[in-house]
């Protein structure tokens, strides 16, 4: 691509070698959301305002960019096995509608068979997001990829440890035929991005050095130092106290930073997804307990394994106990539209429009996949014993 540096360029050819696709179709961004927000403008742009249909279970990021297009998001409820949306209710769709999110929450790739047939019934774009599935796809029975926008991440705990920054939009090159004056657009949006300002690059190279300062400062200052941290530019974090009122920052493409730990990390990513796949089928032989239950048995590389309790007091406690005893645990997504937002009549959302992810929500745990069984044996352990 005219004007990009070798190293954005050497990115691409990672990602399309590592994911069976071509260099050409894919486009970086410093931020996964940045890429989205660059997507929904083009729709705007294109095929006009309308309504994005997407999931509540998810985090806060990935429905910002829709309202800063302008688009007004309407959930779905999710499918308890997958933890995300397999169906579309046809009141949801109108003449407005103009694209549906598939989410592959903690990596679980399914292949929603019913949201595809609806969406090609209704000429509605499919928009994959796989920020927890980096280089993983839905695809059809031919292997082709069902999705014809592809979002995946490089971002705060995410797949790659070492990578603290990065997105990737991948276009499915159909779109050059089937809706050229969208394809032409995206493409013309995502490659005039801006490089990051001297004061972003900056909070982006000293990321971990910031935030291994912030953790190494008493619990009882440390809140207060953080919220200075990211008033005073010195910090970038992960979410933005501004990010829960349905606004982001303005997009940015990468740079040679970024790029570089990009290439350096992805060369991990096999053996990354190995131990994942070891610790699911760990977890499947292993994890009983009449308390919770796994939310998905399926043998994938999962970002993090999700067990569901029987209320919530119960994850609660379990919670506790893992934590106070080392292991960093998620809370994905407790509360919906994680970490929540300020006014729920921002981001048009109504939870009782999604019963089964309100239930879900603040009764699941998801395990790390990136330990070792010995570490695994523990946490079931404690699990057990809880």
């Amino acid at each position: 691509m005219a004007g990009e540096s070798l190293s954005a360029q050497l990115v691409r050819e990672q990602l399309a070698k590592i994911s069976g696709t071509n260099a050409d179709d894919w486009f970086l961004t410093l931020k996964q959301r940045f890429g989205l927000a660059e997507v929904y403008r083009a729709i705007k742009t294109v095929e006009g305002l309308g309504e994005i249909i997407t999931t509540p279970y998810t985090c806060i990021t990935a429905v910002n960019p829709i309202i800063v297009a302008r688009h007004t998001p309407i959930y779905a409820d999710i499918d308890p096995t997958t933890l995300s949306t397999t169906d579309i209710p046809e009141k949801l769709i109108n003449k407005n509608t103009r694209a549906v999110v598939i989410q592959h929450t903690l990596g679980i790739i399914s292949n929603p068979q019913k949201l595809i047939e609806k969406a090609h019934k209704h000429k509605l774009l499919i928009i994959e997001d796989s920020a927890h599935a980096l280089l993983r796809f839905a695809r059809d029975d031919k292997n082709e990829i069902i999705a014809d926008i592809s979002a995946h991440s490089f971002g705060v705990e995410k797949i790659l440890p070492g990578t603290k920054f990065g997105g990737a939009i991948y276009i499915n090159p159909r779109l050059k035929t089937e809706r050229p004056e969208l394809y032409k657009t995206i493409v013309k949006y995502l490659t005039t991005l801006p490089n990051p300002t001297k004061s972003l690059a900056f909070r982006v190279k000293h990321y971990r050095f910031n935030n291994a300062i912030l953790q190494r400062t008493p619990a009882s200052i440390r809140h207060n130092l953080r919220n200075f941290a990211i008033k005073a530019k010195i910090l970038e974090p992960a979410i933005y106290p501004f990010e829960q009122s349905a606004t982001q920052s303005e997009s940015y493409t990468t740079n040679e930073y970024v790029n570089n730990a990009i290439l350096k990390n992805l060369s991990t990513l096999k053996h990354n997804y190995s131990r994942r796949l070891a610790s699911v089928k760990y977890y499947n032989k292993n994890l009983k307990s009449e308390h919770f239950t796994p939310i998905t048995t399926e043998e994938q590389p999962l970002l993090a394994y999700p067990i569901l309790f029987d209320n919530t007091t119960k994850a609660n406690q379990a919670y506790d106990i893992l934590t106070s005893n080392g292991y960093f645990i998620r809370r994905w997504y407790s509360p919906l539209l994680y970490p929540g937002p300020n006014s729920n009549s921002r981001y048009n959302f109504d939870p009782t429009q999604t019963p089964k992810a309100d239930s879900i929500s603040s009764r699941t745990l998801s395990l790390p996949t990136d330990l070792q069984n010995k570490d695994l044996a523990k946490i079931i352990k404690l699990l057990q014993n809880s």
